[in-house]
């Protein structure tokens, strides 16, 4: 069932990336993850995977629905950051009401402080190179804060150093096969999306079994 329900929203979710990125270009754009069906299928069984290892690992609990949501939402994220370099307010808004929606049914208002100190951290992190223009946009400001209400500020720096990796990693490689340069710009919106996954599914495997703690780690 789980794996239906999750091929069904994966292409739901390519339809939804589909009608963001038109919505946004004045032109006919390639769509490098749509517009055949095999890349339609790969909708289907990427979410439908994802959802079905999250329910695999913690049955269904509302911590396992939240986090299949904002995963889904993350990857349609991607799809449209990296195709128009822009993140639609919609989806940033949708992550906020799903993280909130979440925080509130689940009596975890106790500790808001922590998601609300996440939140300011994640705005002015972005904000200045926002402001001078040197990598984030104003769609990557906006996201980074919600990506920290929604982890709270421990979380939010482990998704940081995550995403730092991966976009370190990812610079050596275009700057190796000569494919870019440190000048290339590059969509910051999947690398942050795939360090807020990690943190949820690493949120999800602690509920199992405890395995990584950065508030440990910072507090000694």
């Amino acid at each position: 069932m789980i794996l239906m329900l999750g091929a069904v929203a994966g292409l739901i979710m390519e339809k939804a990336s589909i009608n963001l990125i038109n919505k946004r270009v004045g032109e006919l754009r390639i769509i490098r993850f749509s517009g055949t069906n095999a890349k339609t299928v790969m909708w289907a069984i990427i979410n439908s995977l994802s959802w079905f290892f999250l329910v695999w690992i913690n049955g269904i609990h509302a911590n396992t629905i939240e986090c299949m949501l904002l995963i889904s939402v993350s990857i349609i994220l991607s799809v449209v950051d990296i195709t128009i370099k822009k993140i639609p307010n919609e989806l940033i808004l949708l992550t906020l009401i799903i993280g909130a929606g979440f925080m509130i049914t689940d009596n975890r208002l106790g500790s808001i402080s922590i998601n609300l100190i996440g939140f300011a951290l994640g705005f002015i992190l972005f904000l200045l190179p926002a402001f001078i223009g040197k990598g984030a946009g104003w769609g990557d400001v906006k996201y980074a804060a919600v990506v920290g209400f929604c982890l709270g500020v421990y979380g939010f720096l482990t998704a940081i150093i995550i995403m730092t990796i991966v976009l370190l990693i990812f610079t050596a490689y275009i700057m190796l096969t000569g494919k870019g340069n440190l000048k290339t710009k590059i969509a910051l919106g999947p690398f942050m999306a795939f360090g807020f996954v990690s943190v949820l599914i690493i949120n999800i495997m602690n509920s199992q079994a405890l395995i990584f703690d950065l508030s440990r780690l910072i507090n000694g």
